[in-house]
């Protein structure tokens, strides 16, 4: 693997189709200054200076797929309220296909909003509804599924735990995308991680993976067991676990197991806040256009280092991944390749 690979895979972004099915959400944020102590209770006062929203959960991976250059698909349900319209038109702002999201009257958009003063967030309150749609609502869910799958590269499922995909919602996503041949890769909640078994990839974060596996990640041997652990549980081809300061870890199942340990790019981390998000985005839209799985999972993680030095749900562009890229200390000067000392190659186990 080398810098102008990478670079060429860049090229091959736009256009290229990602379905993604799961949870949308509103991110709102208030922002302010704090300069007392309110003398009604001990907590700060903000003083409001704007309000932003910004694409969250499922809305956020699509979004980051457009900021690259994809064409995303959203599968989803929003209520029929000023919320749901606010998502709406944020999505078709972006150019993203939302024919296959239903609007619903007995169920409120899931809206998160977070107030932040001085680049911190103060509070965080949430107005959800978090039961499994009703049989019906699925069975819509999936037939405007099966409208917009075919010709797509892959099939993405965004598990935030809102309640859309049940084990039968996502059996059904399962098996259309097997009916047209496309790969599923899938960012799990742990209390749904069994309704996945089969995936292309599964991308657990660390804790994640602990909680699933049942193994404390605390070193190598603890992470190569719990990662041998799930791919044995859930069946999966492929399973990529995000370590935060430690990079990334991915696991290939073939004639052998490949574990491949990607490094962090050293810099400030002011939010991780839909940091997984752009890993899965990016992975899959770069799976989609003829990467490698581990190529794919290098440039999610330059794409997700960028990412977490923004506060807030953020996406990053195919040209600023492009300066990320040739600007990276991963790879040497001139030949373009990995250093030794920043990068571990794959081990056959």
């Amino acid at each position: 693997m080398t810098l102008d690979r990478l670079l060429s895979l860049l090229d091959k972004l736009p256009g290229t189709r990602v379905v993604v099915v799961g949870d949308a959400i509103l991110d709102r944020y208030i922002w302010g200054k704090v300069s007392r102590i309110s003398p009604e209770a001990p907590v700060p006062v903000v003083n409001v200076t704007h309000e932003s929203v910004r694409l969250g959960g499922a809305c956020n991976v699509v979004h980051n797929v457009q900021q690259l250059g994809g064409r995303a698909s959203l599968v989803s349900v929003v209520g029929s309220d000023g919320q749901g319209k606010t998502l709406l038109d944020s999505l078709v702002a972006e150019g993203v296909d939302v024919s296959g999201v239903i609007s619903h009257d007995a169920r409120p958009t899931t809206t998160k909003t977070r107030v932040v003063a001085h680049s911190q967030q103060l509070l965080r309150f949430d107005q959800e509804e978090k039961a499994f749609l009703p049989s019906g609502l699925q069975e819509e869910l999936l037939s405007r599924l099966n409208r917009v799958l075919p010709g797509a590269g892959v099939l993405l499922l965004s598990d935030y735990a809102k309640g859309i995909l049940s084990p039968e919602t996502a059996k059904g996503a399962f098996e259309l995308g097997k009916k047209y041949g496309v790969p599923v890769f899938v960012d799990p909640k742990v209390s749904s991680i069994d309704s996945f078994r089969g995936a292309t990839v599964l991308t657990p974060n660390n804790l994640e993976a602990s909680q699933s596996s049942g193994i404390d990640i605390h070193d190598d041997e603890t992470l190569l067991e719990a990662g041998r652990r799930l791919l044995d549980r859930l069946s999966s081809q492929s399973l990529l676990i995000t370590r935060g300061e430690m990079g990334m870890t991915l696991f290939e199942t073939g004639d052998a197991l490949h574990v491949s340990h990607i490094p962090a790019v050293a810099q400030d981390v002011y939010d991780v806040t839909g940091a997984g998000d752009t890993v899965i985005a990016t992975m899959s839209l770069a799976f989609a256009a003829g990467a490698s799985l581990l190529e794919a999972a290098v440039l999610s993680n330059m794409a997700a280092g960028f990412v977490v030095g923004i506060v807030g749900t953020a996406a990053v562009s195919r040209e600023q991944l492009r300066t990320i890229l040739s600007s990276s200390p991963l790879f040497e000067p001139g030949s373009g390749h990995f250093r030794p000392e920043g990068f571990r190659p794959r081990v056959r186990l």
